[in-house]
């Protein structure tokens, strides 16, 4: 099992859900915690339990929703005789410090910042960086960097680096450049009301990021098979 951090103040669902389907294709099972500061992940992963936190499955992956911490989804795991290290990756969207602090028992394997560079999202980014800081002194801090939806000026990049310096972090050589334009956005419409998570219909770009991303975790299979892997599937 790897376990993998999501982490930043940027509404960055429909990718993750896009990357755990690209895994799931690629016969890897998934589970992905929702650590969203207000749940979203409720409000878009169809469930017939009429429940406040539950394990639903979504397009072949599963979802853990409205955990309020790390300790109630592993008491919901033992309830229900379901083994999290079964899954061949854990995907944890995290956004915020409050969010960070809820799981942090968890141990993550390899860790993402997703950026945008509006004030809001750098500055809550600061938060969430020196929680971690503070929860783990000696630890090293490492995060690939991937930039949501933003166009990172001279400026933005130089703000952002000012606010985060003080904790010691790392960046890995990987860097991820996820646009998101109007075909993309209507396919994660479509795919929220159809039931349906269709990674085929967005747009080259997207699909060459999010190939190169899932490739990286993989480790073994190229963007090309993972692209030709996608392109197979009827849905």
């Amino acid at each position: 099992m790897q376990v993998i951090g999501m982490y930043g103040y940027v509404d960055k669902y429909n990718f993750v859900i896009a990357v755990a389907r690209t895994l799931n294709i690629m016969d890897r099972s998934v589970l992905v915690i929702d650590d969203t500061s207000d749940n979203k992940y409720k409000y878009i992963i169809p469930s017939i339990e009429n429940k406040d936190k539950y394990i639903t499955q979504y397009g072949e992956v599963d979802f853990a929703v409205g955990f309020d911490n790390y300790q109630e989804l592993a008491n919901y795991l033992k309830e229900n005789n379901i083994d999290i290290n079964l899954y061949s990756y854990v995907l944890i969207d995290v956004e915020d410090a409050d969010s960070y602090e809820r799981f942090s028992d968890l141990e993550v394997n390899k860790s993402y910042l997703y950026i945008d560079t509006n004030l809001v999202s750098v500055n809550k980014n600061e938060e969430l960086i020196k929680r971690m800081r503070e929860k783990n002194p000696e630890k090293e801090l490492v995060f690939s960097k991937i930039l949501y939806r933003a166009y990172m000026s001279r400026a933005a990049t130089d703000y952002l680096e000012e606010k985060i310096q003080n904790y010691a972090i790392k960046w890995t050589d990987e860097v991820y450049d996820i646009s998101v334009d109007e075909q993309d956005t209507m396919v994660n419409i479509d795919s929220q009301y159809s039931g349906l998570i269709d990674v085929r219909k967005h747009t080259k770009a997207y699909l060459y990021y999010m190939c190169e991303f899932v490739s990286k975790l993989l480790g073994d299979e190229s963007p090309k098979e993972i692209l030709k892997q996608i392109k197979r599937r009827k849905n």
